[in-house]
This record gives C-alpha cells, structure tokens and sequence, in this order.
C-alpha cells in the first residue's frame, strides 16, 4: 500500500511518503497552524503540504500514492479540516470511526483521510471542573502506534514532550481516558526570546545539564515561587562566574517543579505506575532526572522511535477503519 502520511503542528508540519510501514521519503516544512493564525488564511499550509508531496513524487516517480493520512492540528480550526474530536475512553476504534476524508484539489487531487485528536472531561465544564478536560491532537495517534509497537498494555502514562507538555492517561483498554497539557516548551521558549533572561541562557535549549542547578532551580520554585527562581537565574550572571549552561539547568528545573505539579495531581495513588516518555530529546534528561526519585517504571523514547510510532499509528488506525467498512 503505496501512501502519503502528514503530521502538521503549530509551527511545523512533516510531509513521508510511505509503503505500508516503510519510509520512502520525508520532507520537513516550516509551515504549521501558526501561519494560518497570523495570515488569517490557510494558503502557506496548503502550499507547503503541496510542494512537499510534489517533490516526494518526483523523488519516487514509480511509486503512486493512493490517498493522504494526516492527524495533527492540521485537523483543527487553523487547519486545512476542521474534525472534532473523540471523546474519551478513546482508543484504537473508536479513533477508527470517526476518520473523514475530504479531497483538495489545489493541492494534489488525492483524498485526505484525517485522524481526529480526543478530548476527555465534561463537555461545558465549570470553573469546579475545568482541570478535568484536555485535548490532544497527533500524540493520540503516536500513543496508538507506541502500544501496537512496544506491545504494550495499560494503565500507564504516556509523557509527550514539545511545546506543549502532554500528560497522557491510557487504561487497561488501551483508550486514552483522560490527560493533562502545560504551556511548559512554549514558556522556556518565550523566557529563553523575550525576556531580560536571553543574555543569561546559551543560545540553544540542548546544552548538558548540571544535576546540582536542577535540583537548585527546583528547590528556588518550590521556596520562593516561580517567578523569583527565574529572576535568581539573571542574580547569577551578575554575581557568579558560573556558566550560561548552569542557569540553563536552573531554568529548567523551576519549570519541572511547575510541571511536577501537575503531574503529581494526576498520577494515581500507585508510585509504580508505568510511564513513557518521548518527544523533545533535550528536555528528556531532565525528567529523568526527577522522575529518578519515583518509583516508576520509565521507558524513554529516542526521537526516531516517536517519529516511528506516530506513522505506525496512523497506519494501524487506517487499517482498523478499513476492517469496519462494509464489503
């Protein structure tokens, strides 16, 4: 089965083109829902899609791709088809379900098959109860293909990182039941652009981290607040020689103490319960470091690895719709 897979983002979308579960060839845009937000129009993402598949195409002229799979914001209000979500318990069927397609032809004449995220919580919560609900669009189809992949079985946790933290909570049904996002990746982002900070941080987000300002940033959060532990960060630059990579790992550990919040509030009362980590590479140490002091079982996934799930998750839901249609 010769087809396109689509993953499109906030401010990235990734074009494969793929047979059956093999990779043919990949193309990266610097194009997501952002755009659409900023321009009021969906024109750069639906250039930036069409100009990857065309030159996939032309990269492969003996391959013939029969249809196009996306999930991701692409399936948003910002993005090319707007799909509303599942409603948690949400697994593997009922995601099959509620796929839609829908043809453009200014982009490639090909049909779209578009995977809906899932939402779980009251539908028109109250302010009592609107920590209940989240939504996710495209890690659901990375945890689908995470399960079928790892053979894996809940109740566990799955952990996305990127630029928003995602908190994911799959029951011994393989659904997803419910979830948590932050703000996290957006926020060391805006800190490390936008703020009086930009001086006192090294210019990429991936620097080694140092275990002692971690456990520092972390301790400033919990003790003084959050946003005095991000002032101590610029303090030591004035009055320390230490190095731009130590006041990255104080950053960092401030932001896990936030983020252990919220974690802490969602784990079940059973310290052992399994979690998977993936996403952002570079924030994965850091986790680690603090989930170290847990009593959970931590599988960490390799970029490579997140990327191959998600494209097994798409493949996996497509191929489950097609069992539930009729002969």
């Amino acid at each position: 089965m010769d087809y396109l897979a689509v993953d499109s983002g906030t401010t990235n979308s990734r074009v494969w083109l793929m047979r059956d579960f093999e990779v043919l060839g990949k193309r990266n845009i610097a194009v997501g829902v952002r755009n659409t937000a900023m321009n009021g129009s969906t024109n750069a993402l639906s250039t930036g899609i069409r100009t990857a598949i065309l030159e996939l195409e032309a990269s492969q002229p003996t391959i013939n791709p029969q249809f196009v799979i996306a999930a991701g914001m692409i399936t948003s209000n910002l993005g090319l088809y707007e799909l509303k979500h599942a409603q948690a318990p949400a697994g593997i069927n009922e995601l099959a379900l509620k796929i839609e397609k829908k043809v453009f032809p200014e982009i490639c004449g090909l049909p779209f098959c578009f995977v809906p995220g899932v939402r779980s919580g009251p539908v028109g919560p109250t302010l009592d109860d609107l920590n209940t609900v989240d939504i996710i669009r495209g890690e659901e189809t990375e945890v689908m293909g995470a399960l079928h992949g790892l053979q894996l079985r809940g109740p566990l946790l799955y952990v996305h990182l990127g630029s928003h933290t995602k908190l994911i909570k799959v029951d011994e049904s393989n659904r997803i039941v419910g979830g948590r996002s932050t703000l996290a990746g957006e926020l060391l982002q805006a800190v490390r652009d936008h703020t009086i900070l930009k001086d006192s941080l090294p210019y990429k987000l991936d620097e080694q981290l140092n275990p002692e300002s971690l456990d520092y940033g972390w301790k400033y959060a919990r003790e003084y607040g959050f946003f005095r532990a991000l002032y101590l960060i610029r303090v030591l630059q004035l009055d320390s020689s230490r190095s731009k990579e130590c006041a990255l790992s104080l950053l960092l550990g401030a932001v896990l103490s936030e983020e252990f919040h919220c974690l802490d509030s969602f784990l079940t009362k059973d310290r052992r319960e399994q979690l998977i980590l993936s996403g952002l590479p570079q924030f994965q140490p850091a986790w680690k470091h603090f989930l170290s002091r847990e009593e959970h079982q931590v599988l960490s996934l390799s970029a490579d690895q997140t990327e191959a799930f998600f494209l097994t998750g798409l493949y996996e839901i497509l191929k489950k719709r097609n069992a539930f249609q009729p002969s």
